[in-house]
């Protein structure tokens, strides 16, 4: 892991934004899925913000090393959306620009095909603003008002990707995807456009309302699997194995 978070680091990548907080279990989890990515794809890189976890999280996230991983800590938990704006702010710029920026929490599960997938549909749909994986059908499932059918959508890259959009509400945000364009534009390098500071909630839905706002629509990729490990007091079956 760099000792020193460099500009370059993020330029022409495609960037992945995790806050950690809570779940040692999970974020362990987490980091087994997403350290395939980075391995198979050497324009991938991981920036973690810890903000203030458990010493036990902190000491775990530190024993990690990679070259294509970043790492903050931070003195208290300011939450996810606070911390990844703080943290780009200081670190992207239209000068470094990635080609996508991602947002995931660190509690959810995906393969690597699924990544490829989203990967390749994001940098190819036009007029798309964030685009989401399907989840797993369990308690934890954070899709809501799922009630349109899907549209098939013929991309620049001559393939059609089939989409779905929640009525009344936003695409879940534990795995976000969007062009590098849509920070640096209509999100004007705030990747959670919150009007009002809060630790938790109104993080996804922010980013929802400002590009809806711009014409931009949000859809969830169908075609794609994650797992959501954590909702509330509810755990899936595959960190109830594990803790």
């Amino acid at each position: 892991m760099p000792t020193e978070i460099k500009r370059d680091f993020f330029k022409d990548k495609h960037a992945i934004f995790v806050v950690t907080h809570l779940s040692k279990a999970s974020i362990e989890l987490f980091m087994n899925t997403v350290l395939p990515v980075l391995n198979q794809h050497k324009d991938v890189v991981l920036a973690v913000i810890d903000s203030r976890s458990s010493d036990d999280i902190i000491a775990y996230l530190k024993s990690i090393k990679h070259d294509q991983i970043v790492m903050e800590f931070l003195d208290k938990n300011i939450g996810k959306a606070q911390a990844a704006n703080d943290f780009i702010a200081k670190y992207i710029n239209h000068a470094n620009l990635p080609k996508t920026v991602w947002s995931m929490d660190p509690d959810i599960l995906f393969d690597l095909t699924s990544f490829d997938y989203l990967l390749e549909a994001v940098q190819n749909l036009e007029g798309i603003g964030v685009l989401g994986m399907r989840y797993k059908n369990n308690e934890c499932n954070p899709e809501m008002n799922m009630w349109l059918p899907p549209k098939n959508v013929k991309a620049k890259n001559g393939k059609t990707y089939s989409l779905v959009s929640p009525v009344m509400c936003c695409v879940a945000g534990p795995i976000l995807a969007m062009k590098g364009k849509i920070l640096s534009g209509p999100l004007d390098f705030k990747l959670f456009p919150k009007k009002f500071v809060r630790v938790y909630g109104g993080d996804d839905s922010a980013i929802d309302m400002e590009l809806k706002k711009h014409g931009y629509k949000n859809a969830y990729l169908n075609g794609t699997l994650a797992t959501h490990l954590r909702s509330g007091n509810k755990l899936a079956p595959e960190i109830k194995n594990v803790i």
